[in-house]
């Protein structure tokens, strides 16, 4: 009896182990999709903002709208907006917005706006490099016309 008693609280301990083993992935995954989720969304609005840009620097003939910059002030703006909805509004009713006003929250969605962030200001720091490539080819063709004058004809 004693044997029997001892084995069964041996296994329910071991399942008990196990379920709180899995808990915290599970928990972890909510946290990770929640991340990818806002990461996601803020990359797509940056693919919005470049687009804006890009076409209405098409459209008018003398504008000249850098996407990027104008993308990193908006997370700018959103993320000190979302300080003081997290720290400040969503701090004073923890019952009704208790898993939004966590600090941990506010850095998981902190850390998606600095990565699209950087993600912008990296696709503008390539699309200048290859401009200026582009624009700065060496390769010209010289023909000799006489003696005294060259004339360089771009490739």
């Amino acid at each position: 009896m004693i044997a029997a008693d001892s084995a069964h609280h041996a296994a329910t301990l071991r399942e008990q182990t196990l379920r709180q083993r899995r808990r915290p992935l599970r928990f972890h995954s909510v946290n990770m999709t929640n991340f990818l989720f806002d990461l996601v969304s803020n990359l797509v609005l940056l693919t919005i903002v470049l687009s804006a840009c890009h076409l209405c620097n098409r459209l008018v003939p003398g504008a000249a709208l850098n996407g990027a910059h104008i993308f990193v002030a908006l997370v700018s703006a959103a993320l000190l907006l979302d300080a003081a909805l997290t720290f400040l509004v969503f701090a004073d009713a923890q019952s009704r917005y208790g898993k939004f006003s966590t600090s941990s929250a506010f850095f998981e969605r902190a850390s998606a706006y600095v990565l699209a962030a950087i993600a912008a200001l990296a696709s503008r720091y390539v699309a200048h490099r290859r401009a200026r490539a582009a624009k700065t080819n060496h390769n010209t063709l010289v023909i000799r016309t006489s003696p005294y004058s060259e004339s360089q004809l771009p490739m």
